[in-house]
């Protein structure tokens, strides 16, 4: 699953079954996030930030955040902590899918491919703005964290 988040709560998500791969990751940018976002904020008023995985940083996708975002991608340092957002939100995700899931096996219910996606959709739907705005409100904490032990593990 793709997911895209902002204070003012969800942004986009993609479901998809095959590896990501700098090919798919340039398709889901395009149908899931320059114009969702753009919707929610306008065309200059956003910064998108993702991590450093190779898929990301690949020329292609670099190539198209550049005429497509530019000046509006957030820099970030190779071999950084991961102090992006969204992990707390990815948390809260799989908690509540493998809780729906694990009830469902209880009750000796199939939990098919098309149940399962269905059911990560309705909880990624049920996701508070609550608790993406404080996922987002917290990171001058986890940033500090990170500055105190120069690099090194935070309760974070």
């Amino acid at each position: 699953m793709w997911g895209a988040i902002s204070v003012r709560g969800k942004i986009g998500m993609f479901m998809f079954t095959e590896n990501m791969d700098r090919h798919l990751y340039r398709e889901i940018l395009d149908n899931h996030l320059y114009d969702n976002a753009n919707n929610v904020y306008g065309r200059q008023h956003w910064v998108f930030q993702h991590d450093n995985d190779p898929k990301h940083t690949s020329g292609d996708v670099c190539n198209d955040l550049e005429m497509k975002l530019l000046g509006h991608v957030l820099q970030w340092p190779s071999y950084s902590p991961d102090l992006n957002p969204i992990e707390n939100i990815w948390a809260c995700l799989k908690r509540n899918v493998e809780k729906r899931v694990k009830g469902m096996v209880a009750q000796k219910k199939s939990v098919a491919k098309e149940v399962f996606i269905a059911l990560v959709k309705e909880e990624w739907e049920n996701i508070p703005d609550a608790l993406i705005l404080n996922s987002i409100s917290s990171m001058p904490k986890h940033i500090q964290a990170c500055i105190d032990t120069e690099g090194g593990h935070t309760k974070y």
